[in-house]
């Protein structure tokens, strides 16, 4: 399985870690699984990396999936108007959809 489990803290200091583990993902023949289900804290550089997985998977014919987003990643994503991206709910405090 192509999976990336995302961190407690996603920020700029272990952005170097989560930028290898997204280039991993893409060379892999399988769509990948983002479990953000531990995410406490996020910055915009790992969005950012985030947001690149997802477009160029996408492109790649290999769409990604979010797998149990956590409130933090919902509203900082939706801050910064990545939720439509990811396919999470319009405002922050909604549900991801399916």
């Amino acid at each position: 399985m192509n999976k990336i489990v995302l961190a407690e803290l996603q920020t700029m200091e272990n952005a170097g870690t989560l930028k290898e583990e997204v280039l991993a993902a893409l060379d892999h023949p399988e769509p990948v699984w983002v479990d953000a289900s531990q995410v406490g804290r996020i910055d915009t550089a790992a969005l950012q990396l985030l947001a690149v997985l997802w477009q160029s998977a996408r492109q790649a014919g290999k769409p990604p999936r979010l797998d149990r987003p956590s409130p933090e990643f919902q509203r900082v994503a939706g801050c910064l108007g990545l939720a439509g991206l990811f396919g999470l709910a319009g405002s922050a405090g909604d549900p991801p959809s399916r």
